[in-house]
């Protein structure tokens, strides 16, 4: 449909119109003709002219004047006003006829296509003839129209209205060379006579593979309708799709593949379609093509995963396309159920062989190559960690990544590592010998603890305890360890002396290094501080003195005279765990172990967020209790008691336990978690459902009617019961459109309008509904739309004429660019015969809901951790509602924001046939609290309650929020949630959706 804006002003009147088209000149008839034709399309009625036309008009032999005629034809009202047809349309009949015998081609082309839009059998009847005789036509632009001509003919008026056409049609089929004809013809066979079709493809099967791809598409087409109810053809139909799947057309290969998955489960069917969808996959360029393809193997998958497993090298090549989406894509259908014992070697090489490439110099200035090889690392994590001999050729490739400065590859690393330490006892002494030997070139606090945790409860042989002491105390050096602020005041004693520095021609002060203190979220929604330690030109200059005598200071010294309590606390826990398993160690490196935890002590105690009573400075103490009992030195009965508590629960296998809860719940919740199913939507039968033995089914064909329909269809039509069924379908639909419609004028307006938003992914389709609610006719009745927001308008609503009490539903498609909350507003304007200007009345707003534009998705606490730290935009709102009940509050949140729980996959009953994808129901927030067992103990237990929740926009817009709701005494719930995204509009809009629906709840039950 073309909208052809035309500025009518003071419309001509029809004695104009009609003076101008009795011109002798064509080109005059033609200029008349046309603004006739515009000034129709725009709701003008000129009925008088029709007379004049077929006068003065139809003789024409202009092949401009005879275009403009097909056009007014077809927009011409053709009947009275009580429905029945013109009589002028009688001799319409005959000019038409002469058009469908002319001698020019095109005007015999641009006839029959006219008539393929004529719905009125009076005036098609006399022309039937003269159409079929155009079947024979020399020319092959009068033959494909008049084949779609005939097809709408009968598709209109039924089979008996011109009986010989499917004869005639399969006539001109068996001679036809044109393709764009002989797929117009077959598509009238398909439609109209299934068995003429299904003959004449299996009499040309063997040439099917030589003809165009515009009819082998239609090929197929046929080959999906009846598979079904001419089960007896089914395989030599197969046998023409299996030759079609090495098609060089992408169209056919692909619909090829769809119908191999759909017709058949055989597996070389299913490997066949397969083949298919990854030749697409490598050798098609555009990432959309790619995306959709990744989409059907991802639906193969789910039910024919033996099938596929061979296939998985194949699809692993698209890894070479740059865009992250498709090999995110990739890995979701590759890793999981795909990778069994059979190929692990081969998928942990190329993932082997994917990661150096990313170091290379070329890949280093790719944008997102980190992003990329972040995810191969939790790639080859989910392979390896159930196969420890593919773990160990990758371990220490992984391991030089525990340098880089970027902490989230780092931490991925470190996890990884701390599975294998934890899962295969020979892999622990060439892990952790390697840490020990790398501690001083590790940048990233996090991953220092994490390595410390590690020697303390994992280092067992005595070498290895000594190579661990050593290259930590080694790593500290030069003692003492004094902070940072003490080491400034010392060096800049006052302003005078500066001067006097300079003055002197020395050197000045250096400046000496900064600590950042930042707040971050931990694991459980709650906040803490993090130190950042960033080098100062104190730092240079002791590197570069340092380098002059063969010494380098790490970082991890760094860090801890920098400020960092919670890695200095790790420090000496580790070494005192360390010295108390090696009894053997010599006396001077256990008072350098002492002098460390000293040193520690006193920079934790006397910094100005730190002191006695700090919990890093509560540890050191324990630690230097404990080093001081072991040396012999005698203690009090209250600190032996202390120290002698603390080797008992150091001994235990406590902390293995608990690791080993954290990495099953990981495993669980892992993005790939390997040999588990595809989750398939289970099926229930009921006990009045019909039983089927297909073997015991008649072989004939079912015809057409009901040819697509299952067995339990046909049994439920039997029964009346899918019509009933049916009906309540339609029932809801309407009802849940019905809650949807907004009153956009009152009552009493002039018009009445309705509208009805209905969102179709990036696009929103506005139904207006207008009604006149006068006695008189309202011409040029027009909505003018405006947007505020990222909302785009495509198409705007037509002008419409309307008579009294006449409704007109027009349709708007308006454009979203962002998730962002978005406003329609606008007037309608129309013109009354009996007033002069034109009137106005202004509609309501028209809000658009965000909740249509956020779905559901899952993500991992380390990467929901680190897009925290990185988002920009924050968004605080504070709880003030009337729900009494925490988990009913956090129910009520998640459900009207389609937010989910961090950390926790929810695969289960996520694809339900009668829920809108991305969506959360009730059911769904109930089952996540549910096996969230740690919230789930915290609501029930605890006054204060930390969840972070996440969800994605339907543009890739990351939505994270951490909710802290805290119960005071008197029953009420407070606190805040804070909302943070990389953009500001999708933070604005989604904390005011929370700000409305958490007071639209009355005495604490959900809305």
């Amino acid at each position: 449909t073309v909208l052809i804006y035309y500025d009518k002003g003071v419309p001509p009147t029809s004695d104009d119109l009609g003076k101008r088209l009795e011109n002798k000149k064509d080109s005059v008839k033609a200029e008349a003709l046309e603004e006739l034709v515009l000034l129709m399309i725009n709701g003008e009625a000129y009925p008088k002219l029709l007379m004049s036309i077929i006068k003065f008009v139809v003789a024409s032999s202009d092949h401009r004047v005879k275009k403009l005629l097909m056009i007014y034809w077809e927009v011409v009202d053709k009947c009275k006003e009580n429905g029945d047809l013109k009589e002028e349309m009688i001799l319409v009949c005959n000019a038409l006829r002469n058009d469908l015998m002319h001698s020019n081609e095109y005007v015999r082309g641009s006839t029959l296509r006219l008539l393929c839009k004529m719905k009125y059998y009076r005036i098609l009847e006399p022309l039937k003839e003269a159409v079929l005789r155009n079947l024979s036509h020399r020319h092959s632009y009068v033959r494909r129209n008049a084949v779609m001509c005939v097809y709408s003919i009968v598709k209109s008026f039924g089979l008996d209205v011109m009986p010989e056409a499917p004869e005639d049609i399969e006539q001109l089929l068996l001679v036809e060379g044109d393709l764009s004809t002989k797929r117009n013809a077959f598509l009238m066979l398909l439609n109209c006579d299934q068995d003429r079709a299904i003959k004449y493809v299996l009499s040309m099967q063997d040439q099917v593979s030589t003809m165009g791809d515009i009819f082998q598409l239609s090929v197929l087409e046929l080959v999906r309708k009846v598979c079904r109810s001419s089960p007896a053809n089914k395989g030599r139909l197969l046998r023409i799709v299996f030759d079609l799947a090495a098609s060089s057309s992408t169209a056919v290969s692909y619909d090829c593949a769809s119908t191999l998955v759909s017709l058949s489960t055989s597996p070389i069917a299913i490997h066949q379609a397969t083949s298919a969808y990854v030749t697409l996959l490598t050798e098609q360029s555009d990432n959309n093509v790619k995306l959709i393809v990744l989409d059907r193997l991802q639906e193969v998958q789910k039910h024919h995963r033996q099938v596929m497993e061979g296939m998985v090298m194949d699809i692993f090549r698209a890894l070479s396309c740059p865009s992250l989406d498709v090999r995110k894509k990739v890995m979701d259908i590759c890793l999981g159920s795909l990778v069994s014992p059979r190929n692990i070697k081969d998928v942990v090489a190329l993932l082997k062989k994917e990661v150096i490439k990313t170091l290379g110099y070329e890949a280093q200035g790719v944008e997102g190559n980190l992003e990329y090889r972040r995810l191969l690392i939790r790639a080859l994590h989910a392979c390896t960690g159930q196969y420890s001999e593919q773990a160990q050729g990758v371990m220490f490739l992984l391991m030089d990544f525990l340098t880089e400065s970027d902490q989230t590859t780092a931490a991925e690393v470190i996890m990884f590592l701390r599975e294998l330490i934890a899962n295969y006892a020979n892999l622990r002494i060439p892990i952790l010998q390697r840490l020990s030997e790398t501690i001083t070139d590790i940048q990233q606090s996090r991953v220092l603890r994490g390595c410390l945790w590690l020697f303390g409860e994992y280092a067992e042989e005595t070498e290895l305890i000594e190579s661990v002491v050593e290259n930590l105390v080694a790593a500290l050096k030069p003692f003492p360890l004094v902070a940072e602020e003490s080491k400034s005041e010392g060096k800049k004693s006052s302003d005078a002396a500066k001067e006097e520095a300079k003055a002197d021609g020395k050197k000045p002060t250096p400046v000496a290094a900064k600590v950042t203190t930042k707040t971050v979220v931990l694991a459980d929604g709650t906040y803490a501080t993090q130190n950042v330690y960033e080098k100062g030109a104190s730092d240079e200059t002791a590197a570069a003195d340092g380098s002059k005598d063969g010494k380098k200071k790490s970082q991890l010294r760094s860090l801890v005279i920098g400020g960092d309590f919670l890695l200095s606390a790790m420090v000496g826990v580790s070494l005192t765990k360390l010295v108390l398993k090696k009894q053997g160690l010599g006396p001077g490196l256990k008072n350098e172990v002492l002098l460390v935890l000293v040193n520690m002590y006193k920079i934790v105690k006397g910094h100005a967020c730190g002191g006695e009573r700090c919990d890093s400075a509560l540890r050191l103490t324990q630690c230097i209790r404990l080093m001081v009992g072991n040396c012999g030195s005698p203690l009090a009965d209250s600190h032996l008691a202390a120290s002698e508590l603390m080797k008992a629960e150091w001994a235990s296998t406590q902390g293995r336990t608990q690791l080993a809860k954290v990495l099953e719940l990981a495993s669980q919740n892992s993005e790939w978690a390997l040999g588990t199913e595809a989750e398939v939507e289970e099926k229930s039968v009921g006990p009045d459902e019909c039983i089927v033995f297909r073997q015991l089914r008649e072989r004939k064909g079912g015809g057409n009617v009901g040819a697509s329909m299952e067995d339990d269809d046909d049994f439920r039509v039997a029964r009346g019961a899918s019509i009933a069924s049916q009906a309540a379908a339609d029932g809801a639909l309407f009802a849940e459109r019905l809650a949807k419609v907004q009153q956009m004028t009152g009552l009493a307006d002039p018009v009445y309008v309705e509208a009805f938003l209905q969102v179709h992914s990036f696009d929103l389709v506005l139904e207006l509904l207008m009604i006149n609610r006068t006695t008189e006719t309202l011409q040029n009745v027009l909505v003018e739309l405006s947007t505020q927001g990222d909302l785009k308008l495509v198409d705007r609503p037509t002008g419409v004429t309307l008579a009294p009490g006449q409704q007109v539903m027009v349709h708007a498609s308006i454009k979203v660019a962002s998730t962002e909350t978005g406003i329609i507003f606008g007037y309608v304007t129309y013109e009354k015969k009996s007033a002069a200007d034109k009137e106005c009345t202004v509609l309501n707003e028209l809000h658009v809901d965000i909740l249509d534009y956020i779905e559901r998705a899952w993500i991992g606490e380390l990467a929901f951790r680190t897009m925290w730290s990185e988002f920009e935009w924050e968004n605080k709102i504070n709880i003030n509602t009337s729900i009494s009940e925490v988990g009913a509050f956090l129910e009520h949140i998640m459900r009207n924001t389609n937010m989910s729980i961090v950390g926790r996959s929810y695969k289960k009953g996520s694809e339900k046939k009668d829920q809108k994808k991305g969506k959360l129901t009730a059911e769904d927030v109930q089952d996540m609290l549910k096996e969230a067992v740690g919230i789930k103990t915290l609501i029930e237990t605890s006054s204060f309650v930390a969840v972070n929740l996440y969800a994605k926009s339907i543009f890739g817009e990351d939505a994270l929020a951490n909710i802290s709701i805290e119960k005071l005494p008197d029953g009420k719930l407070t606190g805040s949630v804070r909302i943070r995204s990389r953009t500001q509009g999708i933070a604005l809009s989604l904390g005011d959706r929370i700000t409305i629906v958490q007071r639209g709840v009355q005495g604490g039950k959900q809305k």
